[in-house]
């Protein structure tokens, strides 16, 4: 009773998140990238070490971009639970900057290019996936609303390089 009773407040959480998204449009800002990474690896190190995975920010430390407050880290949270559900002990997950895209690489299985293209479908989950398929069509609604992109493609490492776009900041 428990384990579902967690189960269906997580589900509540996303629904509430996506709802929210889809709702409140907030002004997007400049927003210094390594600032937000550093912070989002602080946060997600812990639950990393426990599952013996190493988590490494890489890349251009003056990135700024223009996004809503808030929103890249929770784009970022789903991305990095996406990638340590996946992620094997002794894996390591990067979060990599690079001029105009910002990305969260996994060691994990991978998935199909049909998967990668259902994996922003409310509801769907891969066949092995916790969770209840809401974290990347939220993190999606949250990026175009700020005028951006996300897209899942194939790491080198064999698992997922989801990538992430935002308008560029001139401040």
């Amino acid at each position: 009773a428990l384990v579902e009773v967690d189960r269906l407040a997580r589900l509540v959480d996303d629904l509430l998140a996506l709802a929210r998204a889809d709702a409140a449009e907030e002004p997007a800002e400049p927003l210094d990238v390594a600032e937000i990474l550093q912070s989002r690896r602080e946060a997600w190190s812990a639950l990393a070490a426990e599952r013996g995975v190493e988590l490494r920010v890489e890349g251009d430390g003056g990135a700024r971009v223009r996004a809503s407050p808030g929103r890249l880290e929770q784009v970022l949270d789903n991305l990095l639970a996406n990638a340590l559900d996946a992620s094997p002990a002794c894996a390591t997950i990067r979060v990599e900057t690079r001029p105009g895209e910002l990305h969260v690489l996994d060691e994990g299985p991978g998935l199909t290019a049909a998967e990668r293209e259902r994996a922003f479908d409310r509801f769907w989950r891969a066949s092995s996936a916790p969770g209840s398929g809401l974290g990347l069509p939220i993190a999606r609604r949250l990026v175009e609303g700020d005028g951006g992109t996300i897209e899942l493609r194939d790491a080198p490492t064999g698992g997922v390089d989801a990538v992430v776009r935002y308008p560029p900041s001139e401040r």
